[in-house]
């Protein structure tokens, strides 16, 4: 699906004639796609839910109090799946779209605030992205979560050439987890400006 998509965005504005319809053809397949995975994937977590109301939990290991702390409530609500649903099809305005419904309901819900920073980093809305990161960093005290996005942050500061916030974020991140790796990486990157950024592999474990 995404190599075919690539193919539109890469192929339709300079595509005529029977090319161009070829392509609104692929297009509309794989909207009907995406719908139909969607569908699936909310059948499969609304059945999700009704066994977690049942009482079932494969983490039995797990004391009560543990496992309340680890679940958050706004997971059982539609839009929230809706929109990690969109986000992971790439679908990032349909994603926002859901999660400010979330935060309709949950305010302070650190998660959702984190996908929405991603998903207009994704669509470069970068005042945006930095709200909702900043609002992530108030909202919790985890010093892994609280490093991945100051990297993010920095990766943002760096698209807007701005060396010395960059590589500011990108010192936090490495001070609040000296383990990850991707903050020194995008140091060096930020002044070399010969790699590329990277940021996914340190946010993925909190999505």
């Amino acid at each position: 699906m995404n190599s075919m998509l690539d193919d539109i965005v890469k192929h339709y504005p300079s595509a005529q004639g029977s090319r161009k319809q070829e392509l609104l053809q692929h297009w509309s397949l794989l909207r009907k796609m995406s719908d139909r995975i969607m569908d699936e994937w909310l059948a499969f977590e609304e059945k999700m839910v009704c066994l977690r109301a049942a009482g079932f939990s494969a983490e039995s290991d797990i004391s009560d109090a543990e496992l309340s702390e680890k679940e958050l409530p706004e997971k059982e609500l539609l839009a929230y799946n809706r929109g990690q649903g969109y986000y992971q099809l790439l679908m990032y305005p349909e994603a926002i779209q859901q999660f400010e419904q979330v935060l309709q309901h949950f305010p302070n819900s650190w998660q959702s605030r984190m996908y929405l920073g991603m998903a207009h980093f994704q669509l470069e809305d970068t005042a945006e992205a930095v709200r909702h990161f900043q609002k992530v960093l108030h909202l919790t005290e985890q010093p892994g979560l609280k490093a991945a996005i100051y990297n993010a942050l920095g990766c943002l500061m760096a698209k807007q050439a701005d060396v010395e916030a960059a590589q500011k974020c990108f010192a936090r991140a490495h001070q609040l987890d000296p383990a990850m790796p991707e903050p020194l990486h995008n140091m060096e990157a930020c002044l070399s400006g010969t790699k590329m950024l990277r940021y996914d592999s340190s946010m993925m474990p909190w999505m």
